[in-house]
């Protein structure tokens, strides 16, 4: 069975598989123009290519809540999508956001259409951010998003994050907005 991290009312986060099946997710997800549309053209091209990128997130599982998981309708099974923690590093736009300490860890997500405005993404967010500021080595969780992904920037003030600055990244057309949770401010913080 596959390593589950947590449980929520809703949701299931789970491990994502070195399977052509859990690949194929991906693939599909990433399929969806609407689904990539703030995020840019870094889709593979094929299921292989997802099954080697899970090959790659495999070591973040080493250090829980660390980890690209698989969230699911505990009900269902259905894949809606993904969200992560990682060392904030790991960004490919990182010295440009001005990510540099693997203490700061990174939130991210990611979500089929269908699974668009149920409050997925803050239901399994929330405990992952509490998950990663319990760890006594992290100095703060952040995240970024194009100023114009309100969805996704909603999300992160939900969770907590506030808003830091915007910085530009290169190839999009729109400022990315930073959003930061010290671990300083995590106890006072309302994370939903």
């Amino acid at each position: 069975m596959d390593e589950v991290l947590l449980e929520t009312e809703r949701l299931r986060l789970r491990q994502f598989a070195d399977t052509d099946a859990d690949a194929a997710r991906l693939f599909e997800l990433d399929s969806d123009p609407e689904v990539m549309r703030y995020i840019g053209p870094f889709a593979r091209g094929s299921v292989a290519e997802y099954r080697e990128l899970i090959r790659v997130w495999l070591p973040f599982y080493e250090h829980p809540p660390g980890g690209v998981w698989a969230v699911e309708a505990r009900a269902t099974g259905d894949f809606f999508g993904w969200v992560f923690v990682r060392p904030a590093p790991f960004h490919r736009m990182a010295s440009a956001i001005g990510w540099a300490r693997d203490t700061e860890l990174e939130l991210g997500y990611r979500f089929r259409r269908a699974a668009w405005g149920h409050g997925y993404a803050t239901e399994c967010a929330g405990p992952l951010v509490r998950a990663a500021l319990a760890n006594p080595a992290a100095t703060a969780v952040v995240a970024v998003a194009l100023v114009t992904n309100r969805a996704s920037t909603r999300v992160m003030e939900k969770v907590g994050l506030r808003y830091e600055r915007q910085v530009e990244l290169s190839g999009y057309a729109d400022p990315g907005a930073v959003y930061v949770l010290p671990r300083a401010e995590s106890g006072s913080a309302r994370i939903q």
